[in-house]
């Protein structure tokens, strides 16, 4: 996968000062209005693909997902789900097009193994915040989040929003930190943030040396490569130009970015990796492989069926969930129809092969008469967007470097 050997040449100098692995999602599991975090049993506000194990629900547990029957992450004992809001291009007559992507997920750690601990059973966390259109420079929780101009014939540049009037010819690629510091008491919380915290100097960087988030887990830094390149001569058709890119949270800007993580790795493999997994400087996790810490499978596939019956991906009139493309504000949005939720799930582990079956309807589709309070104050109208100066592709190196040496 060509971004992911770009990525990796990045890290080819940097020297053995600390533990880490990257793995390739095989596929996305699914690309539906779901989150099981914030929206637990019922229809979410925006779609989201999703990584990792089958058994992706509604409502779900760590034990839920070890029972997977395939996960979509390469490490076989990761059935942990990952997902993120999904990237659409806008047309100027209002509508929208998918745009394909595909991640990435680093795990970062120390050599000292006794500094790490394994993320719990029933942990899960949120890193960004959907509602977000404006930055704050000074936040870590936004400066976790940048996104990358991709130019593997040159130089590809780093910024804190979606690229605004730049040709990135070859894609896109959006980039989060989760953070790595947990109270050591709960597996979630009220906000789903509280439990956890980045380091002292950063999302990247520093240590867990706050009395009330002393324990440090891996770090997860995912990427996530949109082909955004195939839409470069289409400009001159989207709704904005200068820059045609939309969330499905109905975010134009990428401040409102944000990814999800609930644990579902095998029982005892993570510590066991962050013990042993120490063998090479390049985030090649075959030597762990072969030393018994973990399983990889690059050719399994694994998808299941929708459990939300709404079509999510082609070419959609609206946003899923009727989302308004709001910046550089934001107002509460209120859908006035929810799709039905449909059971069983069906899985399919054959590549390109979605699952299909007979479902019946257990919630029905309903439809209210909600207040639309994005009554045009927010909605987006192409105006300029604040651009951030530009950082040489080049420095992402830095990040590792930083984290472990600090």
């Amino acid at each position: 996968m060509l971004f992911s050997l770009f990525f990796l040449s990045l890290f080819l100098w940097i020297p053995n000062v600390c533990s880490y692995w990257l793995m390739a999602a095989n596929n996305v599991l699914t690309t539906q209005r779901m989150d099981p975090i914030q929206y637990p049993g019922t229809v979410g506000s925006h779609v989201h693909s999703v990584l990792g194990g089958s058994s992706f629900s509604l409502n779900m547990s760590t034990a839920d997902l070890r029972g997977s029957e395939c996960t979509s992450i390469p490490i076989q004992e990761d059935k942990s789900n990952y997902w993120y809001p999904h990237l659409y291009w806008q047309k100027n007559d209002g509508s929208f097009v998918t745009v394909n992507g595909s991640a990435v997920m680093y795990y970062l750690f120390s050599d000292n193994s006794s500094l790490t601990a394994p993320f719990p059973d029933d942990f899960r966390m949120i890193s960004g915040d959907p509602n977000l259109r404006t930055l704050n420079a000074s936040s870590f929780a936004q400066q976790a989040i940048t996104f990358l101009c991709l130019n593997f014939a040159g130089v590809s540049t780093k910024y804190n929003e979606l690229p605004v009037n730049q040709d990135c010819t070859s894609g896109i690629r959006s980039q989060i930190n989760f953070p790595s510091c947990w109270d050591g008491k709960n597996v979630d919380s009220e906000d789903h943030k509280s439990h956890i915290a980045f380091p002292s100097t950063g999302p990247d960087n520093g240590t867990c040396d706050d009395p009330n988030y002393p324990v440090t887990l891996p770090r997860i830094f995912m990427e996530v490569y949109w082909v955004t390149q195939g839409f470069q001569d289409q400009r001159g058709e989207a709704m904005t130009p200068r820059q045609p890119f939309v969330f499905s949270n109905g975010d134009p800007t990428g401040y409102g970015y944000h990814a999800d993580f609930f644990n579902g790795w095998e029982s005892g493999v993570l510590q066991k990796a962050i013990n042993e997994c120490h063998c090479n400087p390049y985030g090649d996790p075959s030597c762990c492989v072969a030393a018994g810490t973990f399983t990889i499978d690059q050719n399994a596939r694994c998808y299941i069926s929708n459990t939300v019956d709404e079509i999510t991906t082609g070419n959609l009139t609206t946003l899923p969930g009727a989302n308004p493309v709001q910046a550089p504000c934001y107002e509460e949005y209120i859908a006035t129809y929810t799709p039905a939720i449909v059971e069983p799930v069906y899985v399919s582990t054959k590549d390109g092969v979605l699952p299909n079956g007979t479902t019946e309807v257990v919630t029905p589709a309903s439809t209210i008469a909600a207040h639309q309070k994005a009554a045009g104050t927010c909605l987006w109208t192409g105006g300029a967007q604040e651009r951030r100066a530009p950082i040489a592709g080049l420095l992402l190196g830095l990040m590792a470097v930083l984290y472990c040496l600090l």
